[in-house]
């Protein structure tokens, strides 16, 4: 087993670190304390990154409740079209 620190960054709160250790089995549970602190129950998806030997792991919140979080984008129905358009233009390509 090794050591693992789990790190939560969040606007509205101040950091916070716990260490666990990550089991045989190559799975990783974050501590219950944790998964409160950012919303995360059973069953809920995550994003796993790794940046400069740190991982980090962020709740992606269901379409509801992400549909009430603030916008932190802003975009014209033009912008949206033309990004659709080229999307779909790198996908045929693949």
């Amino acid at each position: 087993m090794y050591s693992i620190e789990y790190q939560l960054t969040n606007e509205a709160q101040s950091e916070k670190m716990v260490k666990g250790d990550a089991s045989n089995k190559e799975e990783n549970v974050p501590p219950k304390e944790m998964e409160a602190l950012i919303g995360l129950k059973s069953g809920g998806k995550v994003i796993y990154r790794v940046r400069d030997a740190k991982l980090t792991v962020e709740h992606i919140p269901e379409l509801l409740t992400a549909l009430k979080l603030p916008k932190f984008a802003k975009t014209t129905v033009k912008e949206f079209e033309q990004e659709c358009k080229e999307l779909a233009e790198e996908l045929v390509e693949r």
